[in-house]
C-alpha cells in the first residue's frame, strides 16, 4: 500500500527531491542482461527524441515485453524514472515493475499510448540488481524516460557507460546552455569587431605584438569563426612573419595553429589519438613547418634564458630576467601538446620538466578524506581515498593560490599524457605524477571557489577560471568535490558580460570565451585511474 500509494503521488505531479550533482543518467549504465529485443537509446529531448502526451524525451525505446537488469552492488540509493508508451503504437496496455534483487518495488497501472508518462521514485538501499520489466502486448514500444540513479555517498561504484557521458552538454538545462552560447556569440563579435585593418588586436602581451593576437585567434576560433573567415586569415597574415620571442606568445601560436585545423574542445575525447593522423593531410605543409618551428623553439627556451647572477637553470620556461615561472612553464607545455597532436614530436622537454614541476609543489598540506571518479574506457569507477591538499606558487617563494595550482595541476597532467610509453616515466614517475595529481586536485576541492582566484581576489579572476576549465576538461571531471566547476564559474561569467559583449578587457575576454566553450581536449587515458 506504501508502495502504491508514493508512485500515485508522483505521477499526480508532486515534485520529488532534487538528484545530487553526481546522480548518473539510466540509460548510460550498460545492463548486465536483457530479456527481449534490443533496446535503443535516445539522448536527447529533441528531434527525434521520445514522444510521449505531445512532448519528446530522452531515454531508452524497447519492444515489449522486456527485463533489463542492472549490477548495482549496494552502491546506490534511490532510482527516479517515468515510464510511457510510445505514441502511434499499439493501444492495449503496458505494466512496468521496478525489482530490487527480486522484491518488487513500484508498479505502475497499464499505460497507454498518448498519455503523460508516469514517475517512480523509489529507495535502492542495499539493491544488488535492479530490474526494469514491461509486459503487455508485443506491438507495443515501452520507453523508460529520464532515469537516474543516486550513488551511495560513502561506497566505491563501478558502473559501465560512454566516457564522456556526465559531461555532455545535454547534461544541462536548456535554458542554461542557450544562455552559454549566445554569450560566446556576442564574445566573439565583440573581439572580431576589435580587430584593426592589420589584422592584430593591438597592445602587446608582455612586451610582444604576437601573443595577445595569437591568444584572441585561439579564442575566435574555439568560439566558431571559421578558418576562411577574413578575420581569421588577416590574423594568420599579421603573425606569420613575426619573430619567435616569448614563451607565452609562441605557446598561444601553437594553440592557434591547431584550432584552426581542429577547433573542437572537451567533446572530443580521443583527440590525442584521432588528430595526429588527421593533421598529415588537413594541415598544409606551410602550416606544418611553422608549427615544427614554434616548436623547435620552444623546446630549444627550455631551461635557458637570463637569470640574475648565481640563479640556478630550471628545465622549464621563464621570462627573460627571470627565475622559475610555472605560468610561463605551463603556456609551453600547452603548446608543445598542440604540436604533438598536430603529428610534430616534441619528446624530449616533457620529462626535465615534470621531474621538476613535481618538486615544487607544497610538500605537505591538510589531510582530506576525497572522491574521485576514475574512467577508463567504457567503465566508471568511483574511489573513495586520502589525499593532501598540495597547491603550487608562481615562482620558488610565496604560498599556492587558485591559478597557479591548477596551472600545477594542468602542467602534470600534460606531461603524464606525453610520457605514457617512456620507460624512465613508466618506472619511476607513474605514481609520484598520479599523487601530485589528486593532491592538486585536493587543493582546489578544499579551497574551492569561482567567484575569486583564491587567496588572490579578483587579480587574474578569468585566467584562474581558464586554468580550471583546462584541468576539469583535461580530468573529464564535472565536478571538483560535490561542485559543478563549469556551471558555477559560467554563471559568474554570464553575469559580467558587458553589453557590447566583452568580458572586460581584451585577454579577459579571451579567457572568458576559452572557459565558457570548455576548449580543452580532454586527456586520452584517465590521469586518476
Amino acid at each position: 500500500m506504501r508502495r502504491a500509494a508514493l508512485l500515485l503521488a508522483l505521477g499526480s505531479g508532486l515534485a520529488a527531491a532534487p538528484p545530487p550533482p553526481d546522480a548518473l543518467l539510466l540509460m548510460d549504465l550498460r545492463p548486465g542482461y536483457t530479456q527481449g529485443s534490443r533496446f535503443l537509446r535516445n539522448r536527447t529531448p529533441t528531434k527525434p527524441g521520445l514522444l510521449l502526451d505531445g512532448k519528446r524525451y530522452r531515454g531508452l525505446n524497447c519492444p515489449v515485453p522486456f527485463r533489463l537488469g542492472y549490477d548495482l552492488g549496494s552502491a546506490f540509493t534511490r532510482l527516479t524514472v517515468k515510464f510511457g508508451v510510445l505514441e502511434g503504437t499499439a493501444g492495449a496496455g503496458v505494466t512496468f515493475r521496478v525489482l530490487g534483487d527480486g522484491r518488487t518495488l513500484a508498479a505502475t497501472p497499464p499505460l497507454f499510448p498518448n498519455a503523460a508518462p508516469v514517475s517512480v521514485d523509489v529507495p535502492l538501499d542495499n539493491v544488488l540488481l535492479l530490474e526494469i520489466a514491461a509486459e503487455g502486448p508485443e506491438r507495443a514500444r515501452a520507453v523508460v524516460v529520464e532515469g537516474l540513479v543516486v550513488p551511495a555517498a560513502e561506497k566505491d561504484v563501478t558502473v559501465h557507460l560512454p566516457f564522456d557521458a556526465p559531461f555532455r552538454p545535454e547534461a544541462y538545462p536548456a535554458a542554461f546552455r542557450r544562455k552559454v552560447n549566445e554569450a560566446i556569440d556576442r564574445g566573439a563579435r565583440f573581439l572580431v569587431g576589435a580587430q584593426t585593418s592589420r589584422g592584430t588586436w593591438g597592445g602587446k602581451m608582455h612586451g610582444d605584438p604576437m601573443g595577445t593576437c595569437a591568444l584572441t585567434l585561439l579564442a575566435i576560433l574555439k568560439a566558431g569563426v571559421k578558418r576562411d573567415d577574413p578575420s581569421v586569415e588577416r590574423a594568420f597574415a599579421f603573425l606569420k612573419p613575426l619573430p619567435f620571442e616569448r614563451t607565452y606568445s609562441v605557446a598561444c601560436l601553437l594553440m592557434a595553429l591547431e584550432a584552426k585545423y581542429f577547433p573542437g574542445g572537451a567533446d572530443e575525447s580521443d583527440a590525442y589519438l584521432t588528430r595526429p593522423r588527421l593533421a598529415k593531410t588537413l594541415i598544409s605543409e606551410e602550416d606544418r613547418a611553422w608549427i615544427r618551428d614554434a616548436a623547435e623553439w620552444l623546446v630549444a627556451q627550455q631551461g635557458t634564458g637570463m637569470p640574475a647572477k648565481g640563479a640556478p637553470l630550471y628545465p622549464v620556461w621563464r621570462y627573460p630576467g627571470g627565475g622559475y615561472d610555472l605560468s610561463n612553464t605551463q603556456y609551453a607545455l600547452f603548446g608543445l601538446a598542440s604540436a604533438n597532436r598536430c603529428g610534430v614530436p616534441t619528446s624530449k622537454a616533457w620529462l626535465p620538466a615534470l621531474r621538476f614541476i613535481l618538486g615544487v609543489q607544497e610538500k605537505d598540506g591538510p589531510d582530506l578524506d576525497v572522491t574521485r571518479y576514475v574512467r577508463e574506457k567504457d567503465y566508471l569507477h568511483r574511489r573513495r581515498e586520502r589525499a593532501k591538499a598540495r597547491g603550487f606558487t608562481y615562482t620558488e617563494s610565496g604560498d599556492a593560490y587558485g591559478s597557479m595550482t591548477s596551472a600545477g595541476l594542468c602542467s602534470l597532467i600534460l606531461c603524464q599524457q606525453a610520457l605514457e610509453r617512456n620507460e624512465q616515466f613508466q618506472s619511476s614517475f607513474t605514481g609520484r605524477t598520479r599523487e601530485g595529481i589528486r593532491d592538486a586536485l585536493a587543493w582546489l576541492e578544499e579551497y574551492y571557489d569561482v567567484e575569486e582566484n583564491v587567496f588572490r581576489g579578483k587579480t587574474w579572476w578569468r585566467y584562474y577560471l581558464f586554468n580550471l576549465e583546462r584541468a576539469g576538461s583535461l580530468l573529464s571531471m564535472r565536478n571538483i568535490g560535490t561542485r559543478d566547476w563549469y556551471r558555477d564559474g559560467a554563471e559568474q561569467l554570464l553575469a559580467v558580460q558587458g553589453q557590447d559583449g566583452s568580458f572586460g578587457d581584451l585577454v579577459d575576454t579571451d579567457f572568458a570565451i576559452l572557459f565558457l566553450k570548455r576548449a580543452t581536449v580532454p586527456a586520452l587515458t584517465n590521469p586518476l585511474r
